[in-house]
């Protein structure tokens, strides 16, 4: 990758979480084929223990034009005891990026990741690769998935 000219790959993303007061997220995330563009997520922590990243948020996701990708939610558990943390979202796109991705309504992707905290536990940084996930089907099967995304992916 030392030639600036060359493609970004396709699948990895990262977000930076910055936690308010009562440990609300807001993130701003990039994904390489969003070329450069920035995306955001927002959440509402739904469990207990607002000082710390880890436990349970209900996610909005918006894709850089600021269109809702999908509603969900994301699951942070610490790893170890150094700031590391295991993080799981679970997503319902809504009904116009479903039909971009070519899945059935009611469609949920579940996606798995690492973070880590940074400047003293205010901001989280969450990296994953978006062309492995779990695509949950209505009905309740799940089918893992690897799966390079057009432009209509995940986030």
């Amino acid at each position: 990758m030392s030639n600036p000219q060359l493609p970004a790959p396709t699948s990895y993303g990262v977000i930076i979480y910055r936690m308010d007061m009562n440990g609300n997220i807001e993130g701003t995330f990039a994904l390489a084929q969003y070329g450069g563009a920035l995306a955001r997520e927002i959440g509402k922590k739904m469990s207990d223990n607002p000082g710390s990243f880890a436990g349970e948020y209900s996610v909005t996701t918006f894709r850089p034009d600021n269109r809702k990708f999908a509603d969900g939610r994301m699951i942070a558990d610490p790893l170890g005891n150094q700031g590391a943390y295991r993080v799981r979202w679970v997503l319902r796109p809504v009904e116009e990026a479903l039909q971009e991705l070519g899945y059935v309504s009611g469609t949920e992707l579940i996606y798995d990741a690492i973070g880590i905290t940074l400047d003293g536990g205010k901001d989280v940084s969450v990296a994953w690769d978006n062309s492995v996930f779990t695509r949950k089907w209505p009905g309740g099967s799940d089918a893992a998935q690897s799966r390079g995304l057009s432009q209509a992916t995940r986030r």
